[in-house]
């Protein structure tokens, strides 16, 4: 159920009496009109913001709302631009824009400071225009953060405004909405290096549909393909609905069947979900864009929640947000049929991780107590700056727990894999079933890895939905949406036609390095890894002198940085170092190369090799009770906490990708003086399959230890009759159309990029 839209009340006489003289003010002024209007709560449906709209001449004035958790003010103001009229003769050429300014207060620390700086820095050009900004406040105390951040553009304020009336709901219930978009409405990017050069990117602005795989039991009569009736894992509640005839045991033959699905929309028809994935697949983003449209379509009045999606060039696509005039932004571009998520619900999103520490502390907490004491000191947080709710019984927590109990809410737990303790985790198995069971008629939706998760799993209830990697055409529109969003961001003056322009460009050259080099093409899949090559190419740095970096850089974020960003309260002791991991995977890859041509090993045989090096760095016996306990904590926390290594199949391993196995197997064969170096190289040359990690050893020695390489490169030319040169040769490998040299040495392709130290 949406918010209700409340009528025009009557305001107090104090207030009548300030907004008439504020709209006296308007109407008298010219020019740019700075205001500050600080209100209760204030939102589009405040009484005094309708009563305001409602007076103000609509010949003379053309009222926008604009939100800071879904844009920024100067590009907002651009888009403004464009719309307008500008010809003299046009109708509502008169007409003065209002720009109704709400959330600022709402937004991230750093978010803040950034707005604030930015409207201190553009005043010049943003009174050159001939507009009405009022700045809708919550917080009483927040002008002195203006004050403080950007005193010059405080000092060119008209009017400061001051308004008791309070809207007729929940007075925190607003600023709850505003504060969950405002937190989920970036794409977050901490946790990947290389990011702080880069411009804020609206998640809606790059968001692709995911897919995933549903598996459903099926049963059919035996003498046809007739479908007798089927497991309706997919439906509202995840029940099981017969339908056709029923036949005897003996003439039915049961079956699974995997489908793939928009995962999206199929989270939107589906009452409890499971969303299973790799690292890095795109779990967390999806809880968030959900929880950023359904708050979006609560705070804005909407029954269904619905996502345009705006075409752009070769087909990419991107949904809008809802400030006013986003949908014209796009004047060349088409609207598809929007996608639907669903009924509008109260959104409740949680960290698993945050309520497992609380459970350490109090065992028998149950979820829904742990929710209220959230809730509780969010409220807290809010009435220390806020001080015109102190005395007045608005509680979010209440609303919120209300709603739960009449089934109208869509709650989002993320990342039952970051409870590393597998007795924690079945607690909080335990506890989530008992919630939903208390609370069914609301809707789950619940991630986790797909590592660990069989062992301590949801009831069959839950629909259970694996993503699966991108396809070719998904990692195409999140790139064309990508280089478009930067290109506005960072060019919010330039047109539609620029923007397009240069953004078809970078897209172009970045596919054009995917594809030229199969080693990178198979990172795309995964959206974390694909970010972080868009990152690396906008940086400039040209993928195909910088592979092995770029291999480097997707461990490191995956090992370290990306756990640690994600605050974790045991994470000092559960995530992994960098150099532990290359310690003990490096030679594992090598043995894995060397005698696994599948990729895949038992668990015993990893535990073996795991057991052998370990026993070797602690000098100990490799039988020791002592090594195997360490041996099997390792893959559990590698397994869980990275992804690098993963469980393919009950007691079976690999490697996320057949590229990382190649990477930490290179790793290992630096880690050798330059004859060993030599003989291996002797050993694999004519096996195509070590063309990879011997190459990706090379530029790894390249880059960090150049007189090593030279020496290992004058032993490798050291018969001339040895090698063939090919000169001129027109490479596309990652990285696109340059001429390198490349020369045949005993066996192996060599390229002076792959071996010499990078520039």
């Amino acid at each position: 159920m949406a918010i209700d839209t409340p009528p025009i009340n009557n305001l107090n006489q104090p207030d009548q009496e300030t907004l008439d003289d504020l709209v006296t003010t308007l109407e008298l002024s010219d020019g740019t009109t700075i205001v500050f209007a600080i209100a209760p709560e204030s939102a589009p449906n405040h009484p005094v913001v309708e009563q305001l709209k409602s007076v103000l001449n609509p010949d003379e004035f053309q009222v926008e709302n604009f939100f800071y958790s879904q844009e920024s003010l100067i590009a907002f103001l651009y888009a403004l631009d464009k719309r307008i009229p500008v010809n003299p003769d046009a109708k509502d050429e008169s007409k003065r824009p209002v720009i109704m300014a709400f959330g600022i207060e709402q937004l991230p620390r750093p978010r803040i400071l950034k707005e604030l700086k930015r409207l201190n820095l553009g005043r010049e050009a943003l009174f050159s225009r001939e507009i009405v900004l009022i700045f809708w406040l919550n917080k009483r105390d927040f002008i002195n953060t203006f004050r403080g951040y950007a005193p010059d553009f405080w000092d060119w304020r008209e009017k400061v405004v001051k308004f008791t009336t309070r809207p007729p709901l929940n007075p925190l219930l607003y600023p709850y909405l505003e504060s969950l978009i405002a937190e989920n409405s970036y794409l977050k990017m901490s946790g990947v290096m290389q990011v702080q050069r880069q411009v804020d990117i609206f998640l809606d602005q790059v968001y692709v549909s995911l897919k995933a795989e549903r598996q459903q039991q099926v049963t059919e009569f035996k003498g046809g393909s007739k479908l007798s009736f089927e497991t309706q894992r997919y439906a509202e509640v995840g029940a099981q609905s017969r339908r056709g005839m029923e036949f005897a045991p003996s003439e039915m033959m049961t079956k699974t069947v995997t489908h793939k699905v928009n995962l999206a929309e199929a989270v939107g028809r589906s009452h409890y979900s499971v969303i299973l994935g790799d690292p890095g697949a795109g779990k967390t983003t999806l809880l968030r864009y959900l929880a950023l449209h359904f708050a979006m379509a609560q705070r804005d009045g909407k029954e269904r929640v619905l996502v345009e999606n705006v075409e752009t060039y070769h087909g990419t696509s991107h949904g809008t947000s809802g400030n006013a005039g986003n949908k014209d932004e796009f004047s060349q571009s088409s609207v598809t049929n929007p996608e639907s998520l669903g009924n509008t619900r109260f959104p409740v999103f949680l960290r698993v991780a945050d309520y497992a520490e609380r459970l350490v502390k109090q065992p028998e907490l149950s979820l829904l107590a742990f929710l209220e004491e959230f809730y509780q000191q969010w409220e807290a947080d809010v009435r220390d700056v806020n001080d015109e709710c102190r005395d007045v019984a608005c509680y979010v927590s209440t609303l919120l727990c209300d709603k739960m109990r009449q089934g109208e809410c869509l709650v989002l737990l993320d990342g039952l894999d970051e409870v590393f303790n597998q007795t924690s985790r079945q607690q909080i198995v335990k506890q989530i079933e008992a919630f939903v069971t208390d609370y069914p008629d609301n809707k789950y939706v619940i991630t986790s890895r797909i590592a660990g998760y069989q062992d301590v799993k949801l009831g069959s209830r839950f629909t259970q939905f694996t993503i699966t990697q991108m396809e070719f055409e998904q990692v195409e529109r999140f790139l064309g949406c990508w280089c478009l969003a930067i290109e506005k961001a960072q060019k919010p003056e330039e047109t539609e036609e620029v923007w397009r322009r240069d953004a078809q460009k970078e897209a172009e050259e970045l596919l054009e390095a995917i594809q030229g080099n199969e080693g990178v093409k198979r990172l795309t899949g995964n959206p974390l890894l694909l970010t972080i090559l868009a990152l690396i190419h906008r940086n400039g740095s040209r993928l195909p002198n910088r592979r092995v970096e770029l291999y480097a850089l997707a461990v490191k974020t995956l090992i370290e940085d990306w756990q640690l960003s994600k605050n974790l309260p045991d994470a000092p002791q559960v995530v992994l170092r960098e150099s532990e991991v290359i310690e003990l995977l490096a030679p594992l890859a090598y043995w894995m190369h060397e005698e696994k041509p599948s990729g895949l090993i038992t668990q015993a045989e990893a535990e073996a090799q795991l057991g052998e090096k370990l026993a070797e760095l602690n000098d100990e016996d490799a039988e020791a009770d002592s090594v195997k306990k360490a041996v099997q904590e390792f893959l559990r926390r590698v397994r869980e906490t990275t992804g690098l290594f993963v469980e393919r199949a009950p007691n079976v391993y690999g490697f996320m990708h057949l590229t990382f196995e190649e990477y930490f197997a290179s790793r290992y064969i630096v880690d050798n003086d330059v004859s060993e170096i030599l003989e291996i190289i002797q050993k694999h040359q004519d096996d195509a399959r070590w063309q990879e990690p011997i190459l990706l050893a090379l530029g790894y020695l390249g880059i960090h230890s150049p007189k090593r390489v030279n020496r290992l490169v004058e032993r490798l030319f050291k018969g001339l009759e040895e090698y063939q040169p090919v000169r001129g040769r027109n490479d596309s490998s990652v990285g696109g159309n340059a001429t390198k040299s490349e020369w045949r040495v005993n066996g192996i392709n060599l390229s002076h990029r792959d071996v010499l130290p990078a520039k």
